[in-house]
This record gives C-alpha cells, structure tokens and sequence, in this order.
C-alpha cells in the first residue's frame, strides 16, 4: 500500500470550504422535515458510510495496486449513482450529508486522495490511494509549487 499523503493548505481550505456549503444546502432540508424524515435521511448517509467501508476494505484487501483513474471512478461513481437517483428526495440529501462531513473530516485530518475515503479511514486507522477526480490535481500541483 503506498503510504499516505497529507494535503497541504489549499487542499484543505478547499474541502473544509466546500464541505460547509454543502451543509449550508442540507440544513434547511433536516430543519423543515420530521423527525422521521431525518432519520431516514441520517439512515441513507449512513448507508453510504457503511458501503464505503466495504469499498475500503476490498480494496486495502484486494486491488491494493488499483489504478487511481478506476480508482477514481469506482470512488466517486456509487455517490454519484445515490444522488442522482435520488435527486430532490432523502437520498439525495443523505449522499450531501455524507460528503459533507467526509470533505469536513477531510479537511480536519489533512487527507489527500478522496474525500469520499475519509470517513472509512477514520473508522478503520487505515488509508487508501483511491485519487479524487476533483482534489487529487490540486493536491498535485499544491506539492509541487511548495
């Protein structure tokens, strides 16, 4: 496994930046419904968390050596997959909850690569390489000005 990057400030201010507009959109959505409308909407981050850490553990396991533009695309793809399918309903707000706190802790903890990974590696103390389609080429060219 390679060892992990820790992104440098640009990297960070950006995701921790882009993380409190997305809880700025989901916000009005968990104060306007009921309480069973958020849970269902907590119940789908959840979901999203739960499958992102299977996707950590197979890949830590399996593809340890996987290709960062399939990595990418296998990263951002399921999340993509939740929030268009679900636009405008719990699902779409769950997927915005999750990437919102992921790009937070993110940005908290300095992780480079995906921001959808970072919750996982929060739970399991392990990274993976997985790059981020948006993150991964400001990170690159941050480390390479510094």
């Amino acid at each position: 496994m390679v060892p992990m990057r820790k992104t440098l400030l640009i990297g960070r201010i950006l995701r921790l930046l882009l993380g409190i507009f997305f809880l700025t959109e989901v916000y009005p959505v968990y104060r306007d419904v009921t309480l069973e409308g958020a849970i269902i909407r907590l119940g789908w981050a959840l979901t999203i968390v739960i499958f992102y850490v299977l996707v950590h553990i197979i890949v830590i396991k399996y593809f340890p050596n996987i290709n960062k533009v399939i990595g990418a695309v296998l990263a951002i793809s399921p999340f993509l997959a939740v929030f268009f399918i679900g636009y405008g309903g719990p699902a779409a707000t769950g997927a915005l909850t999750f990437i919102a706190v992921s790009l937070i802790i993110a940005a908290i903890r300095a992780d480079s690569g995906c921001e959808v990974m970072s919750i996982p590696a929060l739970i399991l103390g392990k990274h993976t390489h997985l790059s981020c389609i948006v993150f991964s080429p400001i990170d690159s060219i941050e480390k390479a000005i510094k």
